[in-house]
């Protein structure tokens, strides 16, 4: 049993590999496909919030979904269809502006639907007691792919093969299926109710408050890397901040790792001095050189993983041990509607105000420093701290 178990591990970890390697192969992929039809910024902003609406419009279409699909075969068919879908793409050549924003919702929405078969089959593969080890195993994968893909896809798009990134993709997407294919476990029913609308009510506040901070976090690190692409000049300065986006991620990481008594003591503190400093990051965009350009993109990714990872462990330490996983579908619905509705409004005033965005990236960032020092202040965001003391 133990030989199958730490089979199954590692099977997961090449399926996750597979995923993270097509993930950011097509996003980069389509993201400069859409740049090219539109320019940086709104291409970039576009597909930032296509991303959210495919996962909004999957909350709404499956607000419960309980014991109707098996964990492993929902995870497998959504893959084969997402494989059988860039087929089509690449036979009939849909790269008109139109078909690429429905071949975005339409390959997001099949990735929301295993995304949760995926958070079933890591209980179901992995013990409580190494869980957390195997969670990093699994954010080191995630990292190292997503970094390989930006490269690979940057030297496709560079020679200017579209069609490969499709091709590779779509191979990839098959490729996965068989490693869960190989997981040897009882393929139990999908049993997560997805419900969120149970949760919205007045006494559940605390939930919406922190669903709400982990959102604003979301926005700030999605338009850091709409950032990216606004900034850069060539394919190779995409790839390049991708990859810093990767770093900054990393290195939250193994700060969290080894300095998480120290992050735990000064909550707040951190999240606080962590948004300021953003904003500060995001203004000094228009004084520096391209290099330092860099070391600020890293900056600013790493601090709001560092935020995320906090908000995220104060919103499970309420109302995960209340509300089981039903937490996770209105964590998931806020962040998408907030990052959607927030991207969109970024960008906007960009436009209309005529104003640079990292300038208005910096204002939102202190506009959010303000809530959470309400927050803090009305001791709000400290309950949760305070109640498991």
């Amino acid at each position: 049993m133990e030989m199958i178990s730490q089979k199954n591990k590692i099977f997961f970890l090449f399926h996750i590999f597979a995923i993270g390697l097509t993930d950011s192969l097509l996003f980069i992929g389509i993201g400069k496909l859409l740049i090219d039809k539109l320019n940086l910024l709104i291409g970039a902003s576009l597909l930032f919030a296509l991303n959210e609406f495919s996962k909004i419009l999957f909350q709404l279409i499956f607000s419960t979904i309980d014991k109707k699909f098996s964990i492993k075969k929902s995870i497998i068919i959504s893959e084969l269809l997402q494989s059988i879908f860039l087929f089509f793409i690449i036979i009939f050549k849909f790269y008109s502006l139109t078909a690429l924003i429905v071949i975005l919702i339409i390959l997001n929405f099949l990735e929301s639907f295993f995304i949760i078969s995926e958070f079933n089959l890591i209980l179901k593969i992995s013990q409580k007691e190494d869980r957390k080890k195997y969670n990093s195993y699994i954010s080191a994968i995630n990292q190292i792919s997503g970094v390989l893909g930006f490269v690979i896809g940057g030297y496709i798009i560079f020679n200017s093969q579209y069609n490969l990134v499709f091709i590779i993709s779509s191979i990839l997407f098959f490729i996965s299926t068989i490693f869960i294919s190989l997981i040897k476990i009882e393929d139990i029913k999908l049993s997560i109710d997805t419900s969120w609308k149970k949760l919205v009510k007045r006494d559940n506040y605390y939930i919406l408050i922190f669903t709400f901070l982990i959102a604003t976090n979301t926005v700030i690190l999605s338009a850091n890397s709409i950032l990216g692409f606004k900034l850069s000049l060539n394919t190779r300065q995409i790839i390049l901040y991708q990859i810093a986006n990767a770093i900054g991620s990393s290195l939250a990481t193994l700060i969290i790792k080894y300095k998480s008594n120290l992050i735990n003591k000064n909550e707040n503190n951190s999240i606080v001095f962590g948004l300021i400093l953003q904003g500060i990051l995001f203004y000094l965009f228009n004084f520096v050189t391209e290099d330092k350009r860099i070391l600020l993109f890293i900056s600013i990714s790493m601090i709001s993983f560092i935020n995320l990872s906090i908000y995220n462990t104060k919103l499970q330490d309420y109302a995960e041990t209340k509300f089981g996983s039903k937490i996770y579908s209105l964590r998931q619905l806020s962040k998408s509607l907030f990052n959607f509705f927030g991207i969109s409004a970024l960008t906007y005033f960009t436009i209309q105000l005529k104003i640079d965005y990292q300038n208005i990236l910096a204002i939102f960032c202190f506009l959010t420093v303000i809530v959470n020092i309400l927050l803090i202040k009305n001791n709000i965001t400290t309950y949760i701290v305070e109640s498991n003391k």
